[in-house]
């Protein structure tokens, strides 16, 4: 009886260790409401996660990026999407995307890298714990569309509120970072002067 319960107990202890490849296939996938226009993983096609993966994040902060490359009204977001996760992965060997979401030009939102992973980053600054939303395109070059910032406020403003944020934890990567202009100057003026903060924060009533 005791040689079965040890089976049974080993059996037990490699079944549970498997759980982490098992979510790495089934990522996080939060619950948006209708107004924000998410294009999910399976919609896209990225490939799930394989290999070893860092400690799971817990989120504390919002950081918007630009992509800091040329994107185009013709041009497929999808395709430019799974072209990053190729690049991403094969070239700087990131477990994925570095960014959490990516943003089209008419304000559509792609899920990317799993949210309980830390994204990834080419500065010296520490990306654990923050939410990455990259808006494809290069913003030191183009000026960001109305239904892009009216898709950033809805997101950052449900980002907020879901994971219990305030408005002043919205920043960009050039606030953490000296060795960028990201999120680009174009986008970077409506962090400057408070307006995403300022309307994130209207939108949730926020009162600090």
């Amino acid at each position: 009886m005791k040689a079965i319960f040890r089976i049974s107990t080993l059996a037990l202890i490699i079944l549970s260790s498997c759980s982490l490849p098992c979510k790495r296939e089934s990522p996080q996938s939060l619950d948006y409401p209708p107004e924000l226009r998410i294009v999910r993983r399976a919609e896209w096609g990225w490939k799930p996660l394989s290999g070893s993966v860092p400690k799971q994040q817990q989120i504390r902060k919002i950081t918007i990026h630009h992509g800091g490359t040329d994107f185009f009204p013709e041009d497929d977001p999808v395709a430019h999407i799974r072209n990053l996760q190729n690049w991403s992965r094969d070239t700087k060997h990131w477990i994925d995307i570095p960014y959490h979401y990516m943003m089209d030009l008419d304000g559509v939102i792609y899920e990317a890298r799993p949210l309980e992973y830390a994204g990834d980053t080419n500065t010296n600054y520490d990306p654990t714990g923050h939410v990455l939303i990259c808006l494809m395109g290069n913003y030191e070059n183009i000026e960001v569309a109305p239904e892009q910032m009216e898709a950033l406020i809805d997101f950052c403003s449900y980002m907020v509120k879901t994971y219990g944020l305030s408005p002043d934890d919205i920043q960009g990567h050039k606030d953490y970072s000296d060795q960028t202009v990201c999120p680009g100057k174009n986008l970077y003026r409506y962090l400057e002067d408070g307006s995403i903060r300022s309307k994130v924060a209207g939108k949730l009533q926020f009162k600090p």
